[in-house]
């Protein structure tokens, strides 16, 4: 799944809390980040903060019923870049 684009990263990553699973930011290189580490944290927000990086990557949750939880924020397609 995709993040919708523009994100509240704030919210997102409050909304990510709460999941009951590990969610992770893959990136097309093949990086995840484990979005429940405050390091990632902070490595994805320098990422959400540019477009072109954003809409190369995808969230995975370990958990399915996470993608409920994050259901606001997810898309089944990448953001169209402008």
């Amino acid at each position: 799944m995709y993040l919708t684009y523009p994100i509240d990263i704030l919210s997102f990553l409050n909304t990510v809390k709460t999941c009951k699973g590990n969610v992770f930011f893959r990136t097309k290189e093949g990086d995840s980040l484990n979005l429940n580490s405050l390091l990632s944290q902070f490595i994805f927000t320098s990422i959400v903060c540019d477009e072109h990086f954003l809409v190369s990557g995808e969230i995975y949750c370990e958990n399915a019923e996470d993608y409920h939880t994050l259901e606001n924020y997810l898309a089944d397609a990448a953001p169209s870049g402008n």
